[in-house]
């Protein structure tokens, strides 16, 4: 079909321009790659053992908390911070919270990541990470998903995307800030983000991603290190671990199959990897989802 704007010039008269893609080249960027990956929205009944005992905990994935009922309370930095029903609370990954429950809880929690760079969540690094209270939630918000039986539509998905991305916005008013500091720091190494998306797996090496940058290893190790904050190793097994959540929670893939996904020489090896970084294996992980038995 022909596109053809017939449009009589007549019709924009008396038209002022309040905002246009020209001079607004570098923000409009910033907006497009921002995207939203939602993991899951989950209900759970927690008591007392949602208490972690005085322990800092946390994982690689943000949350938000819709509370229903009960009176949970978290400590992040020495303050107590109680989760109110009837309030949306975002717990950033990578920020670890002690958790004091005494008393039956209802809620909902959303997973999800964020993404600039590919891969890349920029949140994950912002060094002012702490939960924030994102105001009062409808529970119209989730009633369809709950009516879906497990397939939401498209346009209920993008109701969801849309007011995460209007509750981070809203939080966080230093967002473009915090995108842009991550851009700087990281753009350098959009081709090791990119083979890493292509090719993760846990026979990837930092040989590999050295030789995206034509740079030898300990020379690209340094220069990552300084830039982004973390040995490109130590990101390697964030990346991959993120990955391997998103398959266990996301599918009813056997974790030997998972494994297999993610290179690893076996199931055992993958076990300890997803130990090491999670604290639990990856059976009993996806359990506390979906009470599913492992494979």
């Amino acid at each position: 079909m022909k596109l053809l704007d017939t449009t009589d010039p007549s019709a924009h008269q008396g038209c002022q321009t309040v905002f246009s893609n020209t001079g607004s080249e570098r923000e409009l960027e910033l907006v497009e790659r921002f995207g939203i990956h939602l993991i899951g929205l989950y209900y759970a009944k927690v008591g007392s053992s949602w208490s972690s005992g005085g322990r800092l905990e946390g994982d690689y994935l943000h949350h938000i908390d819709l509370v229903c009922s009960g009176r949970r309370r978290i400590v992040h930095d020495g303050q107590v911070i109680e989760l109110t029903p009837g309030q949306a609370w975002f717990l950033p990954g990578g920020t670890p919270v002690e958790r004091r429950c005494n008393e039956s809880c209802r809620l909902y929690f959303i997973k999800f990541r964020c993404e600039w760079l590919p891969g890349v969540d920029p949140l994950l690094d912002w060094p002012d990470r702490r939960p924030l209270c994102l105001g009062r939630w409808d529970e119209a918000l989730i009633r369809e998903f709950r009516r879906s039986g497990g397939t939401p539509s498209m346009k209920h998905l993008l109701l969801l995307e849309a007011q995460i991305c209007r509750w981070l916005a809203e939080a966080l008013p230093d967002l473009e800030q915090i995108i842009r500091a991550h851009v700087q720091s990281h753009s350098r190494f959009e081709r090791v983000f990119e083979m890493l998306q292509a090719r993760l797996g846990a026979d990837l090496r930092v040989c590999d991603l050295a030789a995206a940058m034509k740079l030898p290893a300990s020379a690209f190790s340094m220069a990552f290190h300084r830039n982004v904050g973390m040995s490109p190793k130590a990101w390697l097994s964030r990346r991959l671990n993120q990955e391997a959540i998103r398959l266990l929670i996301q599918s009813d893939v056997p974790t030997k199959e998972v494994a297999q996904q993610l290179r690893f020489a076996d199931e055992y090896h993958f076990s300890r990897f997803f130990k090491r970084l999670n604290g639990i294996a990856p059976t009993p992980y996806r359990q506390q989802f979906f009470g599913r038995r492992g494979h």
